[in-house]
């Protein structure tokens, strides 16, 4: 039998479906792999880096690793959102933003395959799901005239790039944004004016999304209290973690851990 993600290059690390959303908890999230939305009903806006828009059906919204990734629902959305990374990445190149795949048939036709294993998890079902993404890009590819394959993007300026890479090692930890610019002997107005331009978000915005991300995987994995879980994300205390969280996820930990706990 043949081998679907030594074809592909590609490994799922996650499918989401959701029908119907009608907002997002965080406007704005990052992730530690490539992410894609695909939309199969609704509108809602999108910013990766200086790419922005709307995109609806017909449009697919790629975003690399640890870029933030801004979104807002105009309508109720109905879409797949998958995470995935290449075992060869150098070998890669996918687009950024947005991109209209043009023939509708097969799209539907795909978004109905990634339906009927929305909630299958296991490996066969994750290469099959692989396949389907890699199929997307070639359609893409071959619709445009576009060469099949290039180079990963990264992050231009040398300093953020090291600063992101730091931030994902020790964002759960007691660190501030005047530390990490000391690093790098820079004052923190000088970091975050660099780090912004780069990533598109203030560093601190940053470090806030990797801790909240930790997080909402704590509440629903484990049995921490509140307490417990904000030491482990970087957080003096309960209470300020709870006043970050609830301000971003527009609910309180307790409530969010009830809600999506399954």
């Amino acid at each position: 039998m043949f081998n679907l993600s030594t074809i592909t290059g590609m490994e799922i690390h996650q499918h989401s479906y959701w029908n119907p959303l009608i907002q997002f908890q965080l406007s704005e999230d990052t992730y530690p792999h490539w992410n894609v939305f695909c939309i199969e009903e609704g509108i809602f806006e999108y910013q990766v880096m200086e790419k922005k828009g709307e995109a609806q059906f017909g449009e697919i919204i790629f975003c690399p690793p640890n870029i933030p990734l801004k979104r807002k629902a105009i309508t109720p959305l109905k879409f797949h959102f998958l995470r995935f990374s290449f075992k060869n990445i150098e070998q890669y190149h996918l687009p950024i933003g947005k991109i209209k795949i043009n023939d509708i048939e097969r799209l539907s036709s795909t978004y109905a395959h990634l339906r009927s294993m929305a909630f299958n998890e296991t490996d066969a079902s994750n290469r099959w799901k692989a396949h389907l993404i890699y199929d997307l890009l070639q359609l893409y590819h071959i619709e445009n005239q576009l060469p099949a394959i290039d180079d990963a993007p990264k992050i231009k300026d040398p300093i953020v790039a090291k600063a992101v890479e730091y931030l994902h090692k020790h964002a759960c930890n007691n660190i501030s944004i005047q530390h990490i610019a000391s690093l790098f002997g820079l004052s923190a107005v000088q970091f975050t004016r660099r780090f912004q331009s780069s990533i598109g978000v203030p560093p601190i915005e940053y470090l806030t999304l990797l801790r909240l991300r930790n997080a909402r995987t704590l509440l629903l994995e484990t049995d921490y209290t509140i307490d417990d879980i904000a030491v482990r994300c970087g957080y003096s205390n309960g209470f300020y973690f709870s006043r970050v969280f609830s301000k971003k996820m527009k609910m309180s930990p307790s409530n969010f851990r009830k809600m999506h706990r399954i």
